[in-house]
């Protein structure tokens, strides 16, 4: 075997925090090797130590047999390493070829017609199509990974590292990207893939590492290991399963919505007259590219935005009249997208946050006491690790900040449930644990409706999963209702 990487005993510390621990990790040449984790696990802290983002405290590091020492990701990229975050590196006001040459453009004159030649015969070699004139900003989610792959080609990166690369893509272009990297691996590049999508790893990955709390846990050949044997080192311990999502729904109709039409942040239209209705009991999942107003959607229903046209309405009342105060005051809960922006104040205290945005519901009514009653069960519900109550929110890990969250919203007598992105942060069991309190309130009347960009966790949890793509609102047919490559399909617009 021909070791591309070879990284021997790294370990790097935060303050108290040991984010790795003497980690061995060896790859071979020409191959798709997996490194997962749960969050917080030293995945990405492994990976920026092999692209020179990250300084080691100890350990060494070895690329295609030579002794490296990388003092920066300058070092790194000409010794032909290339990394692609989970937030790409493309600048939306330039061109696709300005994007793709940006950083190594390689002097001060730059040759257009010889650039462009070259962008289009590595385009090309992967079977890409791209208008080099055009503005990035009109990339889909799947153009953008395929110009970071480029940008890597164009430095001539033999060993890329991707963070995660298939988190805002429909399954049809997740497919297509790994055959992509196939092509590279056969081409004698390595691949090193950060993911936690584990069917991924099985359906494409060579080998996979396991890290678990900074340390490395386990190392196999794909072959030679089961999905639930992963799982468990994952996760160090007994993965909760994962029940048939059975809908519980009941014939009334709690939440309608009707021709509504959202504008977006730029004055575009983004939600493009919808229609929706959420019966009692039911748990009903939006899939979708990220981008396809799903964001703009829930801002309506929440009262962020008002909408351009058209309405909705909960148990009769019509919400997009009233203050978002009262649809609080009605059931709604919220589990937000960004908990940092929309989800808590971090100067503020675990108490203090129990209370925020529920501060007129009756509970409530007596503030300090309600807090010092509300905010241990909040925290309890899915385990929340913290000091003191009293300590601030943002001394909290941002997987305990999203429990925390999660647990208010789930606490108080929730009958409308929005949550986007709700799993964020968590992990496997944590995940579960956060649908089942869905489903709980579900069961007991209430309906919800959940974002994930995960189609994978919409089928896991949810009893009818709905697509949103340009705007446009669409439900695969009965007999396609839990069919993971016809919800693909519509989440493109290729039916």
């Amino acid at each position: 075997m021909i070791l591309a990487v070879s990284m021997q005993g790294i370990s790097k510390q935060y303050g108290s925090v040991q984010a790795l621990g003497n980690v061995t990790f060896e790859v071979e040449k020409g191959t798709i090797h997996a490194l997962v984790g749960e969050n917080g696990a030293g995945k990405t802290t492994l990976m920026r130590a092999l692209y020179g983002a990250m300084q080691p405290d100890s350990g060494s590091i070895t690329v295609n047999g030579q002794a490296a020492h990388f003092h920066d990701s300058r070092a790194a990229i000409d010794a032909g390493i290339g990394m692609v975050s989970q937030h790409y590196g493309i600048i939306g006001e330039l061109t696709n070829l300005d994007n793709l040459v940006l950083g190594a453009e390689g002097g001060p004159v730059l040759m257009k017609g010889s650039m462009e030649q070259r962008a289009n015969e590595l385009a090309a070699s992967m079977g890409f199509e791209f208008d080099w004139a055009a503005e990035s900003s009109t990339l889909s989610p799947a153009g953008g990974q395929k110009l970071e792959i480029l940008k890597l080609l164009w430095r001539n990166s033999q060993i890329m590292i991707l963070d995660e690369p298939t988190a805002m893509l429909s399954p049809q272009d997740s497919d297509a990207l790994y055959e992509s990297l196939k092509q590279l691996a056969a081409n004698g590049a390595t691949v090193i893939v950060v993911t936690h999508r584990i069917a991924e790893v099985f359906e494409h990955c060579r080998r996979v590492t396991v890290l678990r709390g900074g340390v490395k846990v386990a190392d196999h050949d794909v072959a030679d290991v089961k999905p639930e044997q992963l799982a468990e080192e994952i996760v160090g311990g007994t993965v909760i399963e994962r029940p048939v999502p059975v809908s519980n729904e009941r014939s009334n109709i709690r939440l309608r919505i009707d021709a509504l039409s959202v504008r977006g942040s730029k004055g575009e239209t983004a939600v493009k007259g919808i229609d929706l209705q959420v019966k009692s009991g039911q748990l009903v999942g939006i899939a979708g590219v990220d981008g396809n107003g799903q964001r703009e959607l829930f801002h309506a229903l929440i009262g962020v935005s008002k909408p351009m046209s058209g309405s909705f309405s909960f148990d009769g009342n019509q919400w997009d009249t009233e203050p978002g105060s009262t649809r609080i005051l009605e059931g709604l809960r919220v589990i937000p997208e960004d908990r940092h922006d929309e989800g808590v104040i971090e100067e503020w205290s675990l108490y203090d946050n129990s209370a925020l945005g529920l501060q007129r519901l009756p509970v409530f009514r007596r503030l300090t006491s309600a807090m010092k009653s509300e905010a241990p069960v909040m925290a309890e519900m899915f385990k929340t690790k913290h000091g003191n109550l009293s300590d601030s929110m943002g001394s909290l890990s941002g997987g305990n900040q999203q429990r925390f969250v999660a647990g208010r919203a789930l606490r108080i007598d929730p009958q409308m449930i929005l949550a986007f992105q709700p799993a964020r942060g968590l992990d496997l069991n944590s995940t579960t644990k956060v649908y089942q309190e869905i489903r709980k309130a579900c069961d007991e009347g209430a309906c919800a409706i959940v974002v994930s960009f995960d189609l994978d966790e919409l089928l896991d949890f949810c009893d009818r999963i709905v697509v949103m793509c340009h705007g446009h609102l669409s439900e695969p047919k009965p007999e396609e209702a839990r069919d993971r490559a016809a919800i693909g399909r519509l989440m493109v617009g290729a039916e």
